[in-house]
């Protein structure tokens, strides 16, 4: 269990003397702990979300969402402006996160935003942390990033797995399926989560046929979907990121039913309408967060065309990763200042307190006149726990048409605080 997060106040020396240089500069924004001439604070925040490797289809709503909050944070006027840096974080099979860290890092940036993939930030977490910069991530959910040694700089709103492999367990088993079989990525998120479901399965009294990990650096999965499909397991739960498209072609060679298929976040949305090698009609997947909104998604299309970007085809952690850009700006005004020490001792108390809010603007007028406020966010409630976490949270489930296009199935709430 990480330690409590304590609530002093820091603005370090060196955030000052950078302040100062970017004004003998002629820089039209202040330093990330200084004010401008209007008085506004001005957080820095680099992102390191996927535009590359076998997370990248995942990519793309994470990286407008972020830049959809901080044109509204910015435009809102409220008293912080936000400079964003979009950058890649690839995945573990290179070093691209780390490259990405260490140019934010040296430009000054003071929070980081991301990776989606839990186990490439365990590849820069010392990195980030250790230089008192706020790492927060929108889309991580391995246990094991619960208690890592962060000195509480590292935060997320996503449920960890504990949550998500107990929904899916129960989905399958209420669905009626006694005979199941696991693949999945042999890597933090998916043996956390593999873990999880097993459990869960096994607490219904299902029986796990197959409990089967591959090489996420692999190309070749022939071998693997063998094994699994060996036992004639009535269901197949698989856990993975961009792989499912090379798997998915060798289940319908082998003859089977994706009506008896069920993924997880890291293989949702990864198959879309564009692809048109299979049709996984019938596949259910589960996704933490609340479904997004109608209106969410047209204004994150428009953002996308604003980029120049390519129309989105997935929705996966928009919701979470916008409403990381928003604490972060919140915690930046409860604290008065954008250094990662002042986010991260604010960020609890704003997810926490007595008044309900629920968008940027009106949580920023009640922090201005005092008040503690709850920040109830497009994903959920977010509550944060002491290391970290979020207390509350959604997991939503989805079910695959013909086309390959999905359609939103319910919802299950869930409280951390009490496991």
């Amino acid at each position: 269990m990480s330690t409590k997060r304590s609530l002093r106040l820091t603005v370090g020396a060196i955030a000052v003397l950078g302040a100062a240089a970017l004004a003998l500069s002629g820089c039209s924004t202040s330093s990330s702990s200084g004010g401008d001439k209007s008085g506004d604070l001005t957080l820095k925040l680099g992102t390191i979300l996927p535009q590359t490797g076998t997370l990248a289809t995942l990519g793309p709503p994470a990286i407008e969402a972020s830049n959809l909050a901080v044109a509204d944070i910015n435009k809102a006027n409220k008293g912080i402006k936000i400079d964003i840096t979009q950058k890649d974080s690839g995945d573990t099979s290179t070093n691209i996160a780390t490259q990405s860290v260490t140019s934010l890092l040296a430009a000054g940036n003071t929070a980081i935003l991301g990776a989606e993939s839990s186990s490439v930030t365990l590849t820069v977490l010392k990195q980030v942390t250790s230089a008192k910069t706020l790492l927060f991530s929108p889309a991580n959910t391995s246990p094991d990033l619960s208690s890592d040694d962060d000195n509480g700089y590292f935060w997320r709103d996503a449920p960890s797995d504990v949550l998500q492999g107990k929904v899916l367990g129960e989905k399958v088993a209420k669905d009626g399926h006694t005979n199941v079989s696991i693949l999945y990525q042999n890597d933090s998120y998916g043996s956390g989560l593999a873990k999880n479901v097993k459990a869960s399965l096994e607490a219904q009294g299902v029986t796990v046929a197959s409990y089967t990990a591959f090489d996420p650096n692999a190309s070749d999965f022939s071998s693997e979907v063998n094994t699994v499909l060996a036992p004639n397991p009535d269901a197949l739960v698989a856990i993975t990121f961009d792989q499912i498209k090379k798997i998915a072609p060798l289940l319908e060679t082998a003859g089977f039913d994706f009506k008896n298929f069920y993924g997880s976040d890291g293989n949702f949305g990864v198959i879309d309408p564009t692809y048109k090698d299979v049709s996984i009609e019938g596949a259910q997947f589960t996704n933490p967060g609340n479904q997004a909104t109608d209106d969410f998604k047209k204004r994150l299309q428009a953002q996308a065309k604003k980029d120049g970007a390519k129309e989105l085809q997935a929705w996966s952690y928009a919701p979470e990763t916008y409403d990381g850009v928003v604490v972060m700006a919140l915690a930046a005004l409860k604290g008065g200042a954008t250094d990662g020490t002042t986010l991260k001792d604010n960020l609890q108390s704003i997810t926490s307190g007595d008044t309900d809010c629920k968008t940027f603007s009106a949580c920023a007028d009640l922090i201005k006149d005092g008040k503690s406020i709850h920040y109830q966010g497009l994903s959920g409630p977010i509550s944060f726990q002491d290391n970290g976490d979020p207390g509350q949270a959604y997991i939503s489930i989805y079910k695959y048409n013909k086309d390959n296009s999905n359609t939103f199935e319910s919802a299950e709430f869930g409280d951390l605080t009490k496991n």
